[in-house]
C-alpha cells in the first residue's frame, strides 16, 4: 500500500469516527464493531511504508488519535449520566 492510499483510509476512518461522535451526541446508537481492527490495520500499513512516506502520515495519524480521544471522552461522559426511565432525559 502506498502513502496516498493509507492517508485516504485514515481520512475516511476519521470521517466515520466523527459521524459516530455526532450520532452519539444526538442520542443515537452507533455500531463501532470493527473500528479497533481498522485502526490497527492503519497503524500496521503506516509502519510498513518506507520511512519518509510513513512520516508523511504522522499528522493524519495524530488527527485519528484526536478523533478517537474525542469519541472516547463523549462516550465516557454518556456512560456516567444517571439512568432515567425511557423517554425522560436528565
Amino acid at each position: 500500500m502506498r502513502a496516498v492510499e493509507v492517508l485516504k483510509d485514515i481520512v475516511s476512518t476519521i470521517g466515520e469516527i466523527d459521524a459516530a461522535h455526532a450520532a452519539c451526541k444526538d442520542g443515537k446508537s452507533v455500531d463501532l464493531l470493527g473500528l479497533d481492527g481498522r485502526v490497527r490495520e492503519l497503524c500496521l500499513s503506516t509502519s510498513a511504508l518506507p520511512r519518509a512516506e510513513g512520516l508523511a502520515c504522522a499528522g493524519a495519524l495524530d488527527n485519528l488519535v484526536q478523533a478517537l480521544d474525542r469519541l472516547q471522552q463523549m462516550l465516557l461522559a454518556f456512560a456516567k449520566r444517571p439512568q432515567t426511565a425511557p423517554g425522560l432525559h436528565p
